[in-house]
């Protein structure tokens, strides 16, 4: 099975994994976001005013996923999609009125909460702080002041200056966590699985026999006649489609991590190897979109509100050049470019200091 391939300590005779272990499937974890991110902003990409709705709405769409792998995995596997590929599950650390330490279906709901539910609510906290930061280093302080007796403002503003002591304090409680794992202290590597009672351990010989037996296409189809077989075919067919994204989604992680590394900047002589070549040609211009915003007849008008541009600022994906006020407030009601309809964020605006007095 390609889910074990990474274990190699199943014979050994502590049932607790190291923080090697844990560190590594923590990695994983973190890395299947970013992976699905990149693949729906390349679709998104190829044809934005079909598609750019897709990379809009990508942290819900991950969000049904997750949640659909990760409820697959806890209900057969007993541990979440990472955990099972480094060849761990999750046992119930009190014992009474539960055989062999199994989940309860409480805890395994908690679980699917821990594993989908605190991550993305965590991902939406930080994309609302670095907007407020955005908003109150680089935003238009007069309207700032305008609004800053409102309720709402108040409210972010408390919120810019809170969220950094939680966020520290969140990331201090799981380092001594994991500090605490490693001197032995205690058996639980997080706070959260603390809380629900749960603890990982390493996968018997026991439980991957029967997760091959379970995993075998005779098992998967249930019934004595070819009729009866043939009829389980839908209720076995989402199984053999999570299997198959559970042992081709580790290959696909590492790819996209070989890309990444060959493309950064740590690559030191792939960077100069390519500057060392001659200077390649402009790429075209994005065309506009068939339901996008109309260029203006001028070029120094702004293709939102039709003025001639103040604080000039350059869209980078696609080159067009906007007031930074109304391209900051387009990006955060639609994510995208008001011409080309391609995926944009706001961290792509580029200031452009332009001197008048010529």
């Amino acid at each position: 099975m390609a889910e074990f391939a990474a274990h190699l300590n199943q014979s050994a005779t502590n049932a607790n994994p190291t923080i090697f272990e844990i560190i590594a499937e923590e990695s994983m974890a973190s890395a299947l976001r970013p992976a699905v991110g990149y693949a729906l902003n390349v679709l998104a990409t190829s044809n934005p005013d079909k598609w750019g709705w897709v990379w809009r709405v990508g942290d819900e769409i991950y969000l049904c996923l997750d949640y659909l792998v990760q409820n697959h995995y806890l209900k057969n596997y007993g541990g979440s999609i990472s955990e099972n590929f480094y060849g761990l599950k999750r046992v119930n650390r009190v014992m009474i009125g539960n055989k062999e330490g199994g989940l309860s279906r409480f805890q395994r709901h908690l679980s699917l909460i821990m594993l989908v539910t605190v991550p993305y609510a965590k991902l939406k906290l930080d994309k609302l702080f670095e907007k407020a930061r955005e908003e109150h280093l680089s935003g238009n302080q007069a309207s700032y002041h305008a609004r800053k007796r409102s309720y709402f403002s108040q409210l972010k503003r408390i919120f810019f200056y809170v969220y950094p002591f939680f966020h520290f304090t969140w990331e201090t409680i799981f380092l001594c966590y994991h500090l605490m794992y490693i001197f032995k202290f205690s058996e639980v590597h997080s706070p959260l699985l603390h809380v629900i009672g749960i603890s990982l351990q390493r996968l018997t010989r026991q439980d991957i026999l029967a997760q091959d037996m379970r995993n075998s296409y005779n098992n998967l189809l249930k019934g004595n006649t070819l009729l009866e077989k043939m009829s389980s075919i839908p209720s076995s067919f989402g199984h053999v489609l999570v299997s198959t994204l559970a042992n081709g989604l580790p290959v696909i992680v590492f790819f996209l991590k070989f890309i990444e590394w060959w493309y950064s900047s740590d690559n030191k002589k792939a960077v100069q190897s390519v500057t060392q070549l001659p200077i390649p040609v402009p790429p075209p211009q994005p065309k506009p979109a068939d339901h996008g915003v109309q260029l203006p007849p001028h070029p120094v008008q702004c293709p939102l509100c039709k003025n001639v541009r103040t604080n000039p600022t350059a869209l980078a994906s696609s080159g067009y050049v906007f007031c930074y006020p109304c391209i900051y407030k387009y990006l955060n009601q639609h994510g995208c470019c008001p011409i080309t309809h391609l995926p944009s964020a706001s961290k792509q605006l580029v200031r452009l200091y332009v001197d008048e007095t010529n």
